[in-house]
């Protein structure tokens, strides 16, 4: 096509027409009489036609690249048309030759060296360093022929690339300068990086745990420092780990945006002062305030989002509530079942912890009591989703869950999964 376009630049020698002095004939008549007009005789039109050259792409094509470039502006062929044909040859020329780097290296072979999966399956040191020159030598050539500004014209994604990086890269942030979204991408990739580092390297421990929270809160202060109470506020509800982790936790919830932004408050306060990291244990003191302060906020959106709201939210941000749901779901049976089975964990949960934290009652009678309250509710579960139901609540997670848990008197600790988003990226214009 591009060829096409040039070829439409060429000028070719019209036809020349020459049309030599011609006289018609005409047939004296008498004076005074009437003679019918006769039609006169066609002329005769010498058509010269003087033949243009036949034109052929080799005389335009060169080996000499600057040649080459000179020859199809000669032609009058669009710059951006001569920078694709170019490009398209450099493209075709230096694929060849990466071709014959990768595949004259050397096999791999050692499957026991260790390393991030994505690093081991690149090719060598060595390799990637040719790949890398060949690179640098072909953007010279494109350098050497058309300026930086040719190509930077060159490197610039076509507008469908750019509209599918943008429907890509997020929620718009059209509130933030766009000087700053270069410092913020900056900002996130920097300490996203960190995290990732320190979360990878080993189970965490306390220290771990205390340098992640420690980074978090530096990441806080350094984007508060770069915008308006505003705009971070805007700026949290697009790319903060609280709102990334919402956006998961109330799935089925589907909640307005009046909502989202209501929980959104409530909880990034919460995590601000009572976030946990992924893999690390808390003291019972610890969990004991981050329970209180959990019930605290709770009660918050329970005005905010109104009783029957509220309940969905609770249902569908808890996961041992999916997991009722789940079984529920399996068993053929519809949410209302799932919501009488989560109210009456919760009620008989509340009752349980309550027995337990009754140093007053011996140990035995205390553990008694918890296993009546472990047979009732098994009972009513049964009745609600069949002993197939009941059965399978009492296996999840190996049978370290919710309902087995209410007879004992030291519960095992149950381990629920823990949505951590890192955000990263620019933000979008």
């Amino acid at each position: 096509m591009a060829n096409l376009v040039c070829l439409g630049g060429l000028v070719w020698s019209l036809t020349k027409v020459q049309s030599p002095p011609t006289q018609a004939l005409q047939t004296a008549s008498p004076p005074g009489t009437v003679t019918k007009s006769r039609r006169p005789e066609s002329r005769v039109t010498e058509r010269v036609v003087k033949e243009a050259e036949p034109f052929h792409w080799s005389q335009i094509e060169s080996d000499d690249y600057q040649a080459y470039v000179e020859n199809l502006r000669s032609i009058g062929c669009p710059e951006e048309t001569i920078r694709d044909l170019v490009k398209q040859d450099l493209d075709k020329f230096y694929e060849q030759r990466k071709a014959e780097v990768l595949n004259s290296a050397p096999p791999r072979k050692d499957y026991w060296k260790t390393g991030h999966p994505t690093t081991l399956s690149q090719p060598s040191a060595g390799t990637r360093s040719q790949l890398a020159q060949l690179d640098q030598e072909k953007n010279g050539v494109l350098n050497e022929l058309f300026g930086a500004k040719g190509v930077a014209a060159i490197n610039r994604p076509s507008a469908y690339s750019r509209a599918q990086s943008k429907a890509k890269s997020g929620y718009t942030m059209d509130f933030i300068p766009e000087e700053t979204k270069a410092e913020l991408n900056s900002v996130e990739q920097e300490f996203g990086s960190k995290l990732l580092k320190t979360m990878a390297a080993g189970t965490s421990d306390a220290e771990d745990r205390n340098e992640i929270l420690r980074l978090r809160e530096e990441r806080e202060d350094r984007i508060a420092s770069m915008l308006t109470p505003d705009q971070k506020l805007e700026y949290d509800l697009r790319k903060s780990p609280t709102a990334a982790n919402l956006r998961l936790q109330l799935d089925g919830f589907e909640p307005s945006e009046d909502e989202f932004r209501d929980i959104f408050q409530a909880r990034k306060q919460f995590d601000d002062q009572h976030g946990t990291v992924p893999g690390t244990t808390i003291s019972v003191a610890e969990a004991e305030e981050r329970r209180l302060a959990e019930q605290s906020m709770n009660e918050g959106l329970q005005n905010t989002l109104g009783e029957e709201r509220f309940q969905d939210y609770m249902r569908q941000t808890d996961y041992d509530y999916k997991s009722i749901a789940k079984v529920a779901e399996r068993q053929g049976l519809n949410n209302t079942v799932s919501a009488q089975v989560y109210q009456m964990k919760n009620e008989a949960e509340e009752l349980a912890r309550s027995i337990r934290m009754d140093g007053g009652i011996p140990v035995n009678e205390r553990q008694q009591q918890l296993q009546q309250i472990y047979g009732e509710t098994s009972r009513s579960i049964e009745t609600l989703m069949g002993q197939q139901g009941a059965a399978s609540l009492r296996a999840q997670g190996g049978g370290r869950n919710w309902l087995n848990n209410l007879g004992r008197v030291n519960p095992y600790p149950i381990t629920k999964p823990t949505f951590q988003v890192i955000t990263s990226g620019a933000p979008s214009p």
